[in-house]
Formats: structure tokens, sequence, C-alpha cells
């Protein structure tokens, strides 16, 4: 049970916490596309409801590996320079059931709640934030042969919904803002996803890898979001009766938006390490928190040659509460 426990915190938080990208030139550092809903076929039979508070703050511009100054006096005056930040948060609601010990579904619902200033050169600096639903996932899951909780491999599918809105107004009645800081993509996305997890006999080890793709099938108002691939590897380590460690490494490679609104100047790619615990606070009651650390981040330049850089975040929080049913 001890097993059960580390590695469905492993796995509830791996990519969930693949937030750290350059995806956008100043809209969303969070990669939302793996939630809780990856429990890796690891729960009981049964209803598992997980709430999880994640908070990026991207305020760090990058050309490449580099990090570069976003500098109004050298825009044209009424250009749009992304020279300070964007706060994002989500809060995010799970329902994952068990149908048996191979068969997994979920629903993962988003609030998201966003903070953007910028100036438009030469010093005026426009904010404003929101607190939208965003775009819900319905996903499976499948494991292969074993019904050992401790072990096994599987599948994952699933598709995000376009239920977040596309027409929200930094300046109100200016028009919508850019594509990447709408609370929803406007598209309908396909996800599929491969995992193995492990605990080591005998020992208080456990690991696992997983890999997942995202791909828009539609696009939305001449905008299509680019392609996402998590890969992601982890261990963890029961320090206690009630207390685990976590430890994960993961890759994030993100193309480019395209179509009429997308922003060119988007995409990237990202490794990152993240350090956690996970506690056992009641028999059917758990808590986890990470923080994720870039150790690489790429942002893509402007394919048109400017200097501008997209805005990162150089680290990431994640809480949360899992209770079983």
């Amino acid at each position: 049970m001890k097993k059960s426990f580390v590695l469905s915190c492993l796995a509830t938080t791996l990519l969930s916490m693949a937030i750290l990208n350059a995806h956008a030139s100043c809209g969303s550092t969070f990669c939302s596309v793996n939630t809780h809903w990856d429990t890796q076929g690891m729960v009981n039979d049964g209803l598992r409801v997980d709430l999880r508070y994640t908070y990026a703050r991207a305020d760090t511009p990058r050309v490449g590996t580099n990090k570069v100054t976003n500098d109004p006096a050298l825009a044209a005056p009424g250009d749009e320079v992304e020279n300070l930040r964007t706060v994002n948060q989500s809060l995010n609601i799970d329902f994952d059931y068990a149908i048996d010990h191979q068969w997994n579904i979920a629903v993962d619902v988003p609030l998201v709640m966003r903070d953007h200033a910028h100036t438009i050169a030469p010093d005026t600096v426009e904010q404003r934030k929101f607190t939208e639903l965003g775009d819900i996932r319905v996903a499976g899951s499948y494991k292969f042969g074993r019904t050992d909780h401790a072990t096994g491999s599987g599948l994952r599918f699933g598709l995000k919904l376009p239920t977040g809105r596309t027409n929200w107004e930094l300046v109100p009645g200016a028009g919508q803002a850019e594509r990447s800081l709408q609370p929803g993509t406007g598209s309908t996305d396909a996800i599929l996803g491969i995992y193995h997890h492990e605990g080591v006999a005998n020992t208080p080890w456990g690991w696992f890898v997983s890999g997942q793709v995202q791909t828009a099938l539609t696009s939305h108002d001449g905008y299509r979001p680019g392609n996402t691939v998590n890969l992601d590897a982890g261990a963890s380590y029961i320090l206690g009766p009630s207390v685990t460690g976590l430890l994960q490494l993961n890759a994030q490679f993100n193309e480019r938006d395209s179509g009429v609104n997308a922003n060119p100047h988007s995409g990237g790619r990202s490794i990152s390490l993240g350090p956690g615990l996970g506690i056992a606070v009641a028999p059917q009651t758990k808590l986890y928190g990470l923080v994720q650390l870039p150790i690489y981040q790429y942002a893509n330049p402007d394919p048109a040659g400017g200097p501008s850089g997209l805005l990162t975040a150089p680290w990431s929080l994640s809480l949360g509460i899992s209770q079983m049913f």
C-alpha cells in the first residue's frame, strides 16, 4: 500500500508540473495538458477527487537560451513590448474514476487566473487580470495485463475540449487579446500517452517513465496551437510512515502556433527538475507539493529576426490534496 501511495502521488503530480515552457510570447506558461487523471492505473477501484493549485510567474524574456531585455526605448511608438510579466495561476479539480484495475476515466476542470502587464512604447503600461473557466480535459487510461498496483505499463488517451473562451480583451473595447493570453485555445486536441511505473521489491524506492503527445484536431478563428510533447522520468523514496520524497525530470517540446491570428514568436523547449513531498494525512487523504526548477530553457527566436524575447518563468509551484472515496 505504501508503494501504491508513493507512485500514485508521483504520477499524479508528474505531468501536471511540466509548466515552465516558452509556449507563447506573453500568455500561458502552463502546460495544462497533463493533470491528475494520469494516475497510471494506481488507484483503488472507485472515485478519487483531487484539488490542485499551480503558480508560475513569467517575467524573464528569452531568445534561444539567452536572457534578454525587451526595452520599450528600442521599439517604435505604439508597439507592444512584452517587458513586464504574466502571472499564471490555476485551480484544477479532477474527478478520476477507476472502473477496475485496468481502466480509468477522468475529467479535469481548470479555473485559470491570469494577470498580464506589458508596455506600449514608449511608456504606457497596460495591465489586466481575469479568472475564467479554462479548457476541460476528458481522458481514459488502460493498464496492460497485471493487476499489481506497484508495477505496470499502459496507455492514456483523451481530448482537450474548447470550453475556455477566446475573446477576452486586455483593453476593454480594443478587441480580443493575443490568443496565447486567452482562457482557452478554441481547439479540440487529441491526447495520447504511454507510461511504465515500478516499485523496487523490498526497498523504499519506486520509479516511472512517461511520454505524452497533444495535437490540435481543429483550429479556431485563424489560430491553431502547436503540438506539445512531454517526456518524463521520476523516482520516489519512502521517508517515513506517511511521508514520501519525490524527484522528477521533465522535458517539454512546443511547436510554434500557426494561423493568421497566431503569434509566430512562440514555441520552445525546456528541461526541468522537480523535487517534492507527498504526505498521507489520513488513510484516504494525501497532500503533495512540488517546486519545478528549469535546468534548460529555449525560446524560439522571432522568425522575422527581431531582438525581443518570450516571457519565461524561472520556477513554479504546485500544491494539492487528493481524496479517495
